[in-house]
């Protein structure tokens, strides 16, 4: 059984020491900025949603637990966001991360089943995420598990003259 558990200070810092370079690093494998850019805006985006750490408004970050491994080990981590729109109160998976060593073996779908059952018991019956093009397991889980293709972004690099 999956279990999500609130990130303690520990854990969102040890978090954060990972997380805002690989967001610089997947926009920068995206090609949506400058290489040297990339970093100062991964930081920006992290302090804007986050200005408060763990105690930021509506922001929920839980680590995973998987009783069919070892109980005191943490399998990865989930981060969403409840924000009021125009439709009503929705959610936003902001990062998701499996542990290398156990992904294409279902555990991400576990995952997702269980943070969508938590949003519903919080009466929020719509969740989004965005997903990098090149992530192509991601999207297969995504897709596999019912969500939507909203909009999609393209690019096309061009070479100097």
């Amino acid at each position: 059984m999956i279990h999500l558990e609130p990130m303690n200070e520990t854990q969102f810092q040890s978090y954060l020491s990972t997380a805002v370079q690989d967001y610089a690093e997947a926009h920068i494998k995206a090609g949506d900025c400058r290489p040297e850019e990339a970093l100062t805006l991964a930081q920006k985006d992290y302090q804007e949603l986050l200005p408060d750490g763990l105690l930021s408004k509506n922001q929920f970050l839980f680590s995973v637990r998987d009783d069919a491994l070892d109980k005191n080990e943490n399998i990865g981590m989930i981060w969403f966001a409840v924000k009021d729109r125009r439709a009503g109160r929705s959610a936003f998976i902001y990062d998701f991360n499996i542990r290398e060593d156990l992904r294409g073996k279902g555990h991400g779908k576990k995952v997702m089943e269980r943070i969508e059952k938590l949003i519903q018991e919080m009466d929020i019956d719509t969740v989004s995420l965005n997903v990098f093009g090149y992530n192509h397991a991601a999207r297969k889980l995504y897709e596999k598990m019912g969500y939507q293709i909203t909009g999609i972004g393209m690019t096309k690099t061009l070479g100097r003259r």
